[in-house]
């Protein structure tokens, strides 16, 4: 179902995001140079492994603009389960040194790049914001690692998460 406000969202999204009660991290990163979407879905990769545990982290990420209406970037939150610390200010540290990081390796796109990483804050709306429905971007015609492509809204879970999810939905279900 899709809502009015000033955008459009994915109701079912919101509901599945909001069974998270963990979220702990509200960030985002635009990037300030044409940037290819397959390259981009890498660079988000590379920004986070430094801040999970063994590659278990517990993240869904948006994926927004398509170098013509907007330039690329996208937005992402990370449940505090699959962190290696639930310190924000040691979070936000070590995503802000990773994207130096990349700056100086083989990622010239974050040498220009807007990082911004946040404590996440429910009353700020951020489940909402990464679920609304991008009508003014050309439409990605290649999903390849997503889990939704459709109509304006790209994005990808990580396969923890999607776990967690079930077995919660799993729970619910069989309470019945």
């Amino acid at each position: 179902m899709l809502t009015e406000l000033n955008y459009q969202v994915d109701e079912s999204l919101i509901y599945h995001l909001n069974l998270i009660d963990d979220w702990f991290v509200f960030g985002s990163v635009g990037f300030r140079q044409k940037t290819d979407f397959k390259r981009m879905m890498l660079l988000f990769y590379k920004l986070i492994r430094p801040v999970e545990q063994n590659n278990k982290g517990q993240f869904f990420v948006r994926f927004e603009g398509d170098n013509i209406q907007r330039e690329r970037h996208f937005h992402f939150l990370l449940g505090e389960r699959g962190l290696v610390t639930n310190n924000i200010e040691e979070i936000q540290k070590r995503l802000k040194e990773r994207t130096i990081d990349l700056a100086l390796s083989d990622y010239p796109e974050y040498e220009t790049c807007s990082p911004k990483f946040k404590l996440f804050d429910s009353k700020l709306d951020g489940i909402r914001y990464v679920s609304k429905i991008a009508k003014d971007e050309k439409e990605n015609l290649c999903g390849l690692g997503l889990d939704s492509c459709v109509e304006g809204l790209d994005w990808k879970m990580s396969q923890t998460l999607k776990k967690r999810l079930i077995d919660i939905n799993t729970t619910v279900i069989s309470h019945y």
